[in-house]
Parts: structure tokens; C-alpha cells; sequence
């Protein structure tokens, strides 16, 4: 289908620090700084060491700047959408479809925004950018995929349920809050996939895994790579912070509503990785979206319930936004 972060963590303990394996059957950790201490330079020179970078269209760029402008009209994201000829087809091609029924033909693409709403388009055509950008469709790849799609149409129910300034944002960065996750797995499969066997049968974090073999996590080189699109700086944040949310300084809010969303994402049944523990949500992120402890669990069934029925949605939605084709 993610400004670094810094902690005081210490190194790793002897114990694990003497952990054996043959290095003919799995890749050996980095010799990176202690986990948590890479700083700003470090990660930097780190993920332009990766060789596989992906790349962010252009229109979907220019989408996430709109979002984060609470006065975007309907007619911008039009012209942004037209700057691409597969985005405006699959756009008319929705619009004319079964699945709104529209009774007469849309024949251009600020006909089809008013059609459709300015706000499901454009989620549609970000998701389809990032779907794009994540690549290869093997299934850990549509795992996080499909993670990522839940965790944006979480964070944008809870920006609905909390009143955040804009729902636009949430969903965005829910989307991307995982894209780390695709330039590791693209640097070294080999290496990512011994990561995953770490989580799971050792019992580390995904951060704590991720850093012992590739020296950094894929919330730092997530939000890296966002910076390096150019991506609007709170979208950089809630990106790096998506684990940690008290750590987020520029615009807490969202990152702990990201936070929150990637929780309710994996009890929906959309977890990444499969098959671990789920992480507990951290008890300040959960004050934003209710102060009374005694009723968040029963919220989060009430919650989750309407995670599955939208993102069950949004995937029929995106299947016949996309068609049959590919770009």
C-alpha cells in the first residue's frame, strides 16, 4: 500500500552485546552509535548511505503542503491534480463509476472534486502516491500497507472525535508514519527480515531491533526522508514521534494522535508487524483523546469498530479508484 529523535537509552547489555550468530545465516548488527544516540549528522549521513531511496510524486507532494493549509479550496486541489495524468483519470474514472452514480458525465477534474468532495480525493490520491511509493506488492509489503492505511483512516476519525484543527493531516500522517519501514526493507531485505525475526522471537521492539542492525529506526529515517521531500514540518515531527509522542515538541497534538491511531490500526486487526505483542498506548497520548482513564477501554472497542468499517471502506473506495490498471 514515519527532525530526529534522541533518547538517553544506554547501550545494549552484555548479555545481548555478547549474543552470538553465524554470520553466514544473519546479518551482523552495525557498528553504529549506542542505540538512541545517533544524532542529526548521523542519521543523515546514514539514510544517504541507503541505496534505494524512494521517491514522492510531485502531485503528491504539493498535496501534503495543501493539507496542511486549513483554507485550501477545491478548485487547488484540482489544478494540483491535474499536474498528473494518471491521478485526473483514475479521478474521472471514479467519478463516472457505479460506485457514485453520478447521474450525468464528469468530464473534468474540478467537476469531479465537486463531485466526489475535495477531502476523499484528495486522501485517494495521496494514498495511491504512497502505494506507489511503497512498490513491490509481496505481502509483508501490503502488510504495511495495509497497516499504514488503517493508521491514516484512524487518525483521521480521532482528529474528527477531538476536533483537531485539520482531519486532512491526521490522515496523511497516519499514512506515512511507517514510510522508514519501506527504505530500510529496500536498503537490505535480508537484513530487515532478521529484524522482524528479532521482534518476534526475541521479544526486542521494532526501534530496538531495527537499531542494532541497521543503526537507526525507521521513525528517524522516515522522518528524514519526509524532510527530504520537503514535507511540511509537523508531518516531519508526527512522523519521528508516532512511538514516542512525548518527545514531539513543534505540535504534540498530532503526533499523539498518530500514536494512538497505529494502536487502534493493529487491534483492528491491520497490525505490523504480525504476529507480536501489541504496544501499550502511552497514557499522555490517550489524554487527547479522553481525560477519563475508567473509560478508554470501552472507547477503543467503540473505536475499533468504526476503524474497520472505514477502512474497509477506503479500501473498496481505493480499489476502484485505482482499477484495473497500473500506472
Amino acid at each position: 500500500m514515519t527532525t530526529s529523535r534522541t533518547s538517553a537509552n544506554a547501550s545494549r547489555t552484555g548479555a545481548n552485546a555478547a549474543r552470538t550468530r553465524p554470520a553466514s545465516t544473519k546479518p551482523a548488527r552495525t557498528n553504529a552509535a549506542a542505540p538512541g544516540t545517533l544524532d542529526r549528522s548521523s542519521i543523515l549521513k546514514l539514510t544517504e548511505s541507503m541505496v534505494a531511496l524512494p521517491t514522492l510524486p510531485l502531485v503528491a507532494t504539493r498535496l501534503l503542503r495543501a493539507v496542511a493549509q486549513p483554507d485550501t479550496a477545491p478548485d487547488e486541489i484540482a489544478r494540483i491534480l491535474s499536474l498528473d495524468p494518471a491521478l485526473t483519470a483514475r479521478t474521472l474514472r471514479l467519478a463516472n463509476s457505479e460506485f457514485y452514480g453520478f447521474p450525468r458525465r464528469v468530464g473534468s477534474v474540478d467537476l469531479a472534486v465537486v463531485v466526489l468532495g475535495a477531502n476523499p480525493i484528495r486522501d485517494l490520491a495521496l494514498s495511491a502516491s504512497v502505494f506507489r511509493t511503497i512498490g513491490e506488492a509481496d505481502a509483508l509489503m501490503e502488510d504495511v500497507w495495509r497497516h499504514s492505511l488503517a493508521a491514516g483512516v484512524a487518525a483521521r476519525i480521532l482528529a474528527d472525535r477531538t476536533h483537531y484543527r485539520l482531519e486532512s493531516e491526521a490522515y496523511a500522517a497516519g499514512l506515512l508514519h511507517d514510510i522508514g519501514t519501506v527504505v530500510l526493507r529496500q536498503t537490505d531485505p535480508a537484513r530487515f527480515q532478521a529484524v522482524i525475526a528479532m521482534v518476534r522471537d526475541q521479544g526486542e521492539t521494532i526501534e530496538e531491533a531495527e537499531r542494532g542492525l541497521f543503526g537507526s529506526c525507521h521513525a528517524e529515517v522516515g522522518a528524514w526522508l519526509a524532510e527530504h521531500w520537503g514535507l511540511p514540518a509537523d508531518l516531519v515531527e508526527a512522523i519521528a514521534c508516532h512511538h514516542r509522542p512525548e518527545t514531539a515538541r513543534r505540535n504534540p497534538e498530532l503526533a499523539q494522535l498518530v500514536h494512538v491511531a497505529t494502536s487502534l490500526a493493529e487491534r483492528a486487526g491491520f497490525a505490523w508487524p504480525r504476529g507480536v505483542a501489541r504496544r501499550p498506548i502511552a497514557p499522555s497520548a490517550f489524554e487527547v483523546v479522553d481525560a477519563d482513564e475508567r473509560k478508554r477501554e470501552a472507547l477503543l472497542e467503540t473505536l475499533v469498530e468504526d476503524v474497520v468499517r472505514e477502512t474497509e471502506r477506503e479500501q473498496e473506495l481505493f480499489a476502484e479508484f485505482r482499477g484495473s490498471q497500473e500506472d
